[in-house]
């Protein structure tokens, strides 16, 4: 495991790599399966070689200067190796320029930011005749994806990211006093803009007091709307605005050091929220995606590291975890052999128990 800044010495090099593993991506897709435990792909190995290897260029520490230096670099091939070097002789990847106005990949690109419209999805509505967005929103088929699809695609602040987080804040003290929120994702490990908010919600050193509380706050923020007045609906939840929600941890009943099929799921909602105007950077309601993500106490520490990235970063720690003997997702670590349950309130439990080094979150940024 090593540091991955952002930027890194090697951006303008990573920036056109990173074309040519969107293309895969959106051909291939970027997982396999999804475990419900994660907030992380696993992946597809058309794209996931490709993701590894600019991972290994983002942590390198020294510029690269040619192909034969770059196939020294773990995990970096004979093909990619060609691409360093006519990047550092043009400064450019042609491929990645060409793919740049190739249709189908900006269609499906297009396509995939509807909201439930993966890369199989987009490769079928693609060859239906759909090249864009918004030729499926003229369709009128798609109206509850598309009712708040302008709003998502634009950039949070983390200004306007940490006030979404404290009025959530101050509803769970409403309900429930004593929790503690996270903000975690792309914010955590310090990029200046996100695409959504994501909020880690615990009680510290109150196991068992979290159960429940999701389903509560939700409740919450759907039912206070009738009550209030136009002026202080902020953070409100529309009726449909509950795109997803699952509470696994809530209903698990064994004991801790037990193995358990559904041990490493944490109760999750996506949910739509509207942030109010604030006549400076908000000169409008503006609707944001926020995930809800509820840990337990002991397990806090792993779904901090799980829920904050990057997606290749944790690839990457699970396998050594695999290598290690250790099952880690963001619900917890455990032993492969017996199940058992390793206390990891911290992220540096985790690091401590996989013979790590800690790597502050702005250095896990392995994604280019």
């Amino acid at each position: 495991m090593r540091l991955s800044p952002r930027p890194c010495i090697n951006q303008k090099l990573v920036d056109e790599l990173k074309v040519l593993r969107d293309y895969r991506f959106a051909e291939f897709g970027c997982m396999l399966h999804r475990s419900r435990a994660s907030s992380i792909a696993a992946g597809s190995p058309e794209g996931i070689a490709y993701a590894t290897a600019i991972s290994a260029i983002i942590s390198t520490p020294y510029k690269i200067t040619s192909g034969h230096e770059a196939r020294k670099i773990h995990k970096i091939g004979q093909k990619l190796a060609k691409k360093v070097d006519e990047f550092v002789e043009t400064g450019k990847i042609q491929d990645a320029q060409d793919m740049l106005e190739n249709e189908r990949f900006i269609a499906l690109r297009s396509l995939m930011t509807v909201h439930g419209v993966g890369h199989l999805k987009a490769k079928d509505l693609y060859a239906a005749g759909y090249r864009s967005a918004e030729d499926l929103k003229k369709t009128g088929e798609w109206e509850k994806e598309f009712r708040y699809y302008d709003d998502i695609q634009l950039k949070i602040p983390r200004s306007e990211v940490e006030s979404i987080c404290e009025w959530v804040r101050v509803q769970l003290d409403r309900i429930e006093p004593g929790a503690h929120i996270a903000i975690v994702g792309g914010y955590r490990r310090g990029k200046r803009d996100s695409n959504d908010v994501d909020l880690l919600i615990t009680y510290p050193h109150q196991d068992g007091k979290e159960r429940g509380i999701l389903r509560r706050l939700c409740h919450r923020l759907k039912a206070k709307e009738p009550r209030l007045r136009p002026s202080s609906r902020a953070g409100l939840v529309p009726p449909e605005g509950i795109l997803s929600f699952s509470q696994p941890a809530t209903k698990r009943t064994t004991r801790e050091n037990k193995q358990a099929s559904s041990f490493d799921a944490l109760d999750k909602a996506l949910v739509i929220f509207k942030h109010p105007a604030n006549r400076t950077t908000r000169p409008r309601d503006v609707y944001r995606r926020v995930d809800l993500i509820v840990a337990r106490w002991p397990a806090f520490g792993a779904a901090l590291l799980g829920w904050s990235g990057s997606t290749q970063f944790e690839r990457d720690l699970r396998k050594h975890a695999e290598h290690m003997g250790y099952k880690f997702d963001s619900g917890g670590l455990r032993t492969r052999a017996t199940g058992e349950v390793v206390p990891t309130a911290t992220e540096k439990d985790v690091f401590r128990a996989l013979k790590l080094e800690y790597i502050p979150p702005e250095f896990r940024n392995a994604d280019p």
